[in-house]
C-alpha cells in the first residue's frame, strides 16, 4: 500500500469513529488500543499486519464499516490535495488526549514530504486509537469537522 492509501485508512478510520453514534466494544476498544501501539513500534508492519488486522475490527460493526466506507470513499476522491491544515495539531490533539497516550514517537527525521505527512497522520491515529474512548476523543477535535466538512463540499468531489 501507498502512503496515500494508508493516510485514507487511518483518516477515514478517525473520522468514523467521529460520527459514531453507538459506543465502542470493550474489545473494539482494546482492540483499536492494540493497533495503535503496533503501530507505534512497528509501523514497517503496517501492509503485513496492522493493517488487515484493522480492517477487520473494522467490517465487524457494521455502525463505524458504514461510516468508515463513506469516509474512504470521499477521502480517495480527494486524492492527495486533501489540505494539510485539516489535520489535527500536536496542540489540539494534547487538549484533548488522556495522559496515557504516548508523547514522542521513534521515527526518524525524514526528507521526503510525502513520508512526512504520512508518519504525521501515523502519530494522529496512535494517539486517538490509544484512548480510553477513542470515539470520544475523535469527536472533540474540531479540525475532524473542518475535515469533514471540506469532504462533503461538491468541489471535493470532483
Amino acid at each position: 500500500m501507498d502512503n496515500l492509501t494508508t493516510n485514507n485508512i487511518l483518516l477515514a478510520l478517525l473520522l468514523a469513529l467521529r460520527d459514531l453514534d453507538t459506543s465502542l466494544t470493550e474489545q473494539e476498544t482494546a482492540d483499536l488500543t492494540d493497533i495503535s501501539h503496533r503501530l507505534y513500534l512497528e509501523p514497517a508492519a503496517w501492509e503485513s499486519d496492522i493493517a488487515p488486522s484493522l480492517l477487520s475490527i473494522i467490517q465487524v460493526n457494521p455502525n463505524l464499516n458504514q461510516r468508515y466506507q463513506t469516509a474512504k470513499s470521499q477521502l480517495d476522491q480527494v486524492g492527495d490535495t486533501l489540505p494539510p491544515d485539516l489535520l489535527p495539531t500536536s496542540a489540539e490533539l494534547e487538549h484533548v488526549a488522556s495522559a496515557t497516550a504516548p508523547k514522542e514517537r521513534g521515527f526518524p527525521p525524514v526528507a521526503d514530504e510525502s513520508e512526512s505527512d504520512s508518519l504525521e497522520i501515523n502519530n494522529i491515529a496512535i494517539d486517538i486509537l490509544s484512548q480510553p474512548n477513542p470515539s470520544a476523543t475523535a469527536k472533540k477535535l474540531s479540525s475532524l469537522d473542518k475535515l469533514k466538512q471540506f469532504l462533503q463540499k461538491p468541489t471535493a468531489n470532483t
